[in-house]
């Protein structure tokens, strides 16, 4: 396809414009990977997408067809089904599979579904949530969910890791009478990031899981959406409350071709981001900086209480580079960082780090901001 640039550009000079601007603001953000925009190939899958109505019309949208059956063969589950959001893909997801009060769901203190969706899980699925603070700092593991764990039948875990291990587990548990199995959920809001990182099969991975939810904005650069996997008559299942949390859309076949090109131009290039990542890591390490978590994937946690540093003063450090920050210190990359924005973030950082050891008074004042 031609550039932005290019004569043969099928974009007016005005699209072009917003786009290379947005493209290289998104370059320097280091907040989320949901910064980045639109490619030129996901802005033409939008022009050629279907626009049928996935409410009225009997066979729904080519386009959320297509897209659905896409991630139906990377991840190998049954069937799939289109959603709004990441937090109303995992919502959709824990109200299908939790059917009547008491129940709760056991997850990692840290996870998004807990922290980071205003709410949500007692209001809409009415259950109770178990949170576990992993022994090893890292994920959770086969030890930390025996401990926790109410094994009567009416519980959902979202483990981070050790799915293998903990899959077995909760399986083996006989399953009273009139009650369902405990089942296990997958927030996969960057699971290609995940299995790419660690070198193993998704559809491998997948199989530990009985849904995943998928946000197709993290990671790949959607420009929105989500995905949720299972079972047939989960999914079917799962429609329902679908439309119970407004997540019947007219027209979803622009933003559905926007995350099928989206999947096809991101995924090969996460090797790439994730060298890019470590490399960026390796030199903070250097400066003195440490981190709260193993660099893995994409992302970089740094240690801001080790080093003494107020978040202030890191969020201030890194604009005075006109790059853009959280001021929980966690560093996201993504297939539109510039290697010209990572040296700026790295030069930024050391200076900090040399301002901090040389006695000079850091902004210690509020900072704000939260992350998804």
């Amino acid at each position: 396809m031609p550039s932005l640039t290019s004569p043969e550009s099928p974009f007016t000079p005005k699209v072009q414009a917003k786009l290379l601007a947005s493209r290289e603001k998104a370059s320097r953000d280091f907040r989320s990977d949901v910064v980045t925009v639109p490619i030129e190939e996901m802005m033409t899958s939008i022009l050629e997408a279907s626009v049928n109505d996935d409410i009225y019309d009997p066979e729904g949208d080519p386009s959320v067809k297509a897209l659905e059956a896409r991630l139906v063969e990377l991840t190998g589950m049954e069937a799939a089904l289109w959603a709004v959001s990441g937090t109303q893909g995992n919502q959709i997801c824990l109200r299908t599979h939790l059917t009547q009060p008491p129940h709760s769901v056991l997850l990692d203190h840290r996870a998004h579904v807990h922290c980071w969706e205003s709410g949500a899980l007692p209001v809409i699925s009415q259950a109770s949530a178990t949170t576990v603070h992993a022994k090893n700092g890292v994920h959770l593991t086969l030890e930390d969910v025996k401990k926790n764990i109410i094994a009567d039948g009416n519980s959902t875990i979202l483990p981070l890791a050790d799915a293998r291990a903990i899959s077995d587990y909760v399986r083996s548990f006989p399953v009273p009478e009139g009650q369902k199995p405990i089942a296990m959920h997958l927030d996969g809001a960057r699971v290609f990031d995940g299995v790419i990182g660690e070198g193993v099969d998704l559809k491998a991975y997948a199989a530990f899981f009985d849904s995943i939810s998928i946000c197709l904005a993290k990671g790949i650069g959607a420009p929105m959406g989500s995905v949720i996997l299972g079972k047939k008559p989960f999914i079917e299942r799962a429609k329902y409350f679908r439309k119970m949390l407004g997540g019947g859309t007219r027209q979803p076949g622009m933003m559905a071709a926007a995350a099928l090109s989206a999947l096809e131009y991101s995924i090969p290039r996460f090797p790439s981001v994730h060298a890019m990542t470590k490399d960026a890591a390796a030199r903070l390490e250097a400066v003195g900086y440490r981190f709260t978590l193993p660099v893995q994937t994409n992302m970089i946690l740094l240690d801001l209480e080790a080093a003494e540093i107020p978040p202030a003063a890191f969020v201030e450090y890194c604009a005075k580079e006109d790059v853009s920050v959280f001021p929980m210190a966690r560093l996201v990359f993504h297939h539109q960082t510039s290697e010209v924005a990572v040296d700026k973030l790295v030069t930024a950082l050391t200076r900090l780090m040399e301002d901090k050891r040389n006695g000079v008074t850091l902004d210690d004042g509020e900072a704000h901001g939260g992350y998804s």
